[in-house]
């Protein structure tokens, strides 16, 4: 009777690990949850929320038992080690790989080697070993256990003792591949999920252009895009660092150039970023869904409905996740890239690289050359993506000042690990990214017709912590972005008021979002949806007006589709069968929001004292707190 019951709590354990649940555990040993002690509650729990980590180590456990009997030390030895590995690094891998989406995913097609690489890199700030001994311990007890258990069974089948070392291996391959299917399922699924997607967006962009008019004498544009480029580490946006001593100068003596400070990105990824950016929405009530569901006009053909020729001068190459935005967006523009179209991702880590500004001048130069119509010239820059010194020239790869050298790296970073390095590079690199476009600024002040500049970025980076501009793992300065407008001298005197409009509107420092950059591109250049037309799209206000914000970060996960809120006020999406919309707003952003509409106040936002620089420089962009306390502490 004994050995009976022995038999069938092995079977159930048994049952456990493959994955099916405890309830067989319970039935067969008259136990009900409620009536277990907290300690055995957790127990389970782990052993069905955490079974993608377990299995595999019982896995690796059975092959170096079975080795162990062979006499195979070292063989056994490098598979319990293995087991060691996944149950160090299993926890935070499965939940990045559950934190990814749809948009995380489309950064493989046509990658890039060397922003692959530097994606690498981020991910050792974001994946450390989660080891625990007592753990360790309960996996190994019930790994032998259930080891001896499937071994006695074994041995009650005659037939199968000559090929007990068989099933054994058996047993342990079907665990280590429950393991696997456990961990990845979810990722799995939204992978196959963006590949119809990343399919359809050129479809969803693939939308009648509604009927325009144009005034006369409106200037001409010169969009410059920049990359990766934070306003948390811009001096002329009170960076405690002179990273950007020409824009910074050009602000204080400079009228023609107009800045504005409060600007988010609409994604952290260059490809989301750029579909939102620039192009109109059709119907205001798919803004819950990521940019790549929903149907879009692309501001490019507007421009071409008006008349306007427009041109892509991108230096980042063809492949990549830019490729999706440039080749749907600006399909019907003239477009030149650096890098030859459809080279492989290890063609373009061979192409020689060509400077930001150099490039730009040259191409600049020769549009000039025979001007007799209406443009809009978008320049796409390659400078502040990481690795940050490999795209800018050597002569800028030098820190920006001294500071860092007075301070260790727990003063520079806080929490965070490792050393300054990075950020010496990307402060070199926005340092950089100030001179190129400066040389854009001075094209356009040189240039005798009207002509406006217009410069943001796609998106920014978390250099102090280190995680690039992973979606997966968001952070505020991923989506905080600079936003400048540049009249040259003759576009200030012919359109006055427009001019006017944007210096009054900057002053007001609201809130925008890049949403609204294409109504603000249209209205610079004079050009407005005629009557029943303006049904047709969705026109927001232009940058600076204040509106209801729409959410940003918008992505499909495995929990569902995910948002972020830059509103102090809840969003309410729609109700739609079948989809889960959850707010996933951070906490940076619920301070700063907080700050913008007064109900928390600067000094309440900045009561507490800094203790590294990364958290003057947080307090700085969320709420513009004084750099003093961290300066005096640090002397």
């Amino acid at each position: 009777m004994a050995k009976t019951a022995f038999f069938k709590f092995a079977a159930a354990a048994l049952m456990l690990l493959a994955g099916t649940g405890c309830s067989a555990l319970f039935e067969m040993s008259g136990l009900s949850a409620p009536s277990l002690p907290a300690s055995v509650k957790y127990l389970l729990f782990v052993l069905q929320d955490r079974s993608g980590e377990y299995l595999f180590f019982i896995g690796a456990v059975y092959v170096s038992l079975v080795l162990l009997k062979k006499h195979r030390w070292i063989g056994a030895g490098a598979v319990f080690l293995l087991g060691l590995v996944w149950l160090a690094f299993h926890l935070p891998v499965s939940l990045y790989l559950e934190s990814l989406g749809v948009d995380s995913f489309a950064e493989t097609k046509n990658f890039n080697l060397e922003e692959a690489r530097f994606w690498l890199h981020t991910l050792r700030e974001t994946i450390h070993p989660d080891f625990s001994l007592k753990k360790l311990a309960v996996y190994l007890v019930f790994s032998l256990l259930s080891f001896y258990a499937f071994q006695r069974l074994l041995a009650r089948w005659e037939r199968s003792r000559r090929h007990a070392s068989l099933l054994k291996l058996c047993m342990a391959g079907v665990l280590v591949g429950l393991a696997f299917q456990h961990t990845s399922s979810k990722a799995l699924a939204v992978y196959f999920d963006n590949s119809e997607k990343y399919l359809s967006t050129a479809r969803n962009f693939d939308q009648p252009v509604p009927e325009v008019s144009v005034a006369r004498s409106q200037p001409d544009l010169l969009v410059y895009i920049g990359e990766s480029t934070s306003t948390m580490n811009m001096g002329v946006y009170g960076y405690p660092r002179p990273t950007t001593p020409r824009l910074s100068e050009r602000a204080r003596l400079d009228a023609n150039l107009i800045v504005f400070e409060h600007v988010f990105a609409t994604h952290a990824h260059t490809s989301r970023s750029l579909l939102e950016a620039l192009s109109l929405g059709v119907d205001d009530g798919e803004r819950f869904l990521p940019i790549t569901q929903r149907k879009r006009v692309s501001v490019v053909d507007v421009l071409n409905k008006a008349g306007v020729a427009s041109s892509l001068i991108s230096n980042q190459g063809i492949g990549g996740s830019w490729d999706q935005a440039s080749s749907v967006v600006f399909k019907n523009a003239h477009k030149l890239f650096r890098q030859k179209p459809n080279a492989s991702a290890t063609e373009a880590d061979l192409v020689e690289k060509v400077w930001d500004h150099e490039f730009f001048g040259q191409q600049l130069d020769t549009l000039e050359v025979g001007h007799n119509t209406r443009t809009a010239t978008f320049l796409h820059s390659y400078a502040g993506h990481g690795p940050y010194h490999a795209n800018i020239p050597e002569r800028f790869r030098k820190p920006v000042d001294g500071l860092f050298t007075q301070l260790d790296p727990a003063q520079i970073r806080g929490n965070a690990s490792g050393e300054a390095g990075s950020i010496e590079e990307y402060d070199a690199a926005i340092r950089y990214v100030d001179y190129s476009l400066d040389q854009a600024i001075n094209h356009v002040k040189q240039v005798a017709r009207p002509l406006v500049l217009v410069y943001f970025s796609d998106h920014g980076d978390d250099v102090f912590l280190g995680l690039g501009h992973d979606s997966a793992r968001f952070r505020h300065e991923m989506a905080r972005v600079p936003f400048l407008i540049y009249f040259n001298d003759a576009a200030r005197k012919e359109n006055a008021g427009l001019y006017e409009k944007y210096r009054q509107l900057a002053r007001q420092k609201e809130t925008s979002t890049l949403a609204q950059l294409p109504a603000t591109l249209m209205d610079l250049m004079g050009i407005g949806i005629q009557g029943a037309a303006k049904n047709a799209v969705v026109v927001t206000p232009v940058m600076g007006e204040k509106t209801v914000l729409p959410p940003i970060m918008v992505r499909d996960t495995a929990d569902g589709t995910t948002f972020v809120n830059v509103n102090d006020f809840a969003l309410l999406p729609p109700a739609v069968a079948g989809r889960k919309i959850i707010d996933k707003t951070d906490d940076d952003t619920r301070i700063y929001a907080a700050v913008r509409s007064g109900r928390m106040s600067v000094a309440q936002a900045c009561q507490k004292t800094p203790v590294s620089f990364e958290g003057v420089s947080r307090g700085i962009m969320l709420a513009g707190c004084p750099y003093a306390s961290f300066a005096e502490k640090k002397q």
